[in-house]
Order: structure tokens, then C-alpha cells, then sequence
């Protein structure tokens, strides 16, 4: 088997399992369950959103390691710099996507909670 298949076979089971875990609190806590996982999928975003910068969330980083991203970033071509503000572009559209699907999923799993609770 390659090893490109192998991973896509990994990555594929991680997901079926996620699936697996969000059906069952969806199954188990109704519409709250939705609001739930729309929590936690604005939680990630919020976080990755905070990091796209560079790292500066997180487990202690030291001001030497942010002095030495500061200088590598000034030391770049113009050509990686357009290619890095690319990737922070479409990172960037990316995380405001699944953070607006995270705000959705809260708001009506807690609107279908308090209707069904009336």
C-alpha cells in the first residue's frame, strides 16, 4: 500500500470517528448536543485564530524565539512574503467560515433547546 493511501486511510477513520462521537451527543443531548458542538468548533477557530500569527498563544515562548520569527519574517523575499500572506489569506477565510458554522450550530442548538423546553 503507498504511503500517500495509508495516511488518507488514517485521516478517513479520524473522521469516521469524529462523526461516530458528534452523532452520539447529538443522539443523546438532542439540540443541546448541537449547541455543544458548535462551542467546540468555535473554541478551535477562536484558538487557531490567535496562533495564525505566529504562535504567540500557547506554552510559554520566550522572547528569543519571538525576536529570531520577527527577524526571519524581515529577512524574507518579496516572493515569500506574498506566498505567506497568501496561506494567511486562505487560513484566515477558512477559520471565519468555520467559526460563523461554529456560531450557527450554537445558536440553533440552544434556540431548538429553549423551544422544546417551553
Amino acid at each position: 500500500m503507498p504511503g500517500k493511501a495509508f495516511v488518507m486511510a488514517f485521516v478517513w477513520s479520524g473522521w469516521l470517528v469524529a462523526a461516530v462521537i458528534a452523532f452520539m451527543i447529538v443522539a443523546y443531548a438532542s439540540f443541546f448536543g448541537i449547541a455543544v458542538i458548535g462551542v467546540m468548533i468555535w473554541f478551535v477557530t477562536t484558538r487557531v485564530d490567535m496562533e495564525q500569527d505566529g504562535g504567540v498563544v500557547g506554552a510559554g515562548f520566550s522572547p528569543g524565539f519571538l525576536a529570531e520569527q520577527v527577524r526571519n519574517r524581515a529577512e524574507m523575499s518579496r516572493a515569500e512574503r506574498a506566498a505567506l500572506r497568501g496561506r494567511q489569506l486562505l487560513e484566515g477565510q477558512s477559520t471565519r467560515f468555520f467559526r460563523w458554522l461554529g456560531i450557527a450550530l450554537t445558536a440553533i442548538g440552544l434556540a431548538g433547546f429553549l423551544l422544546f423546553q417551553v
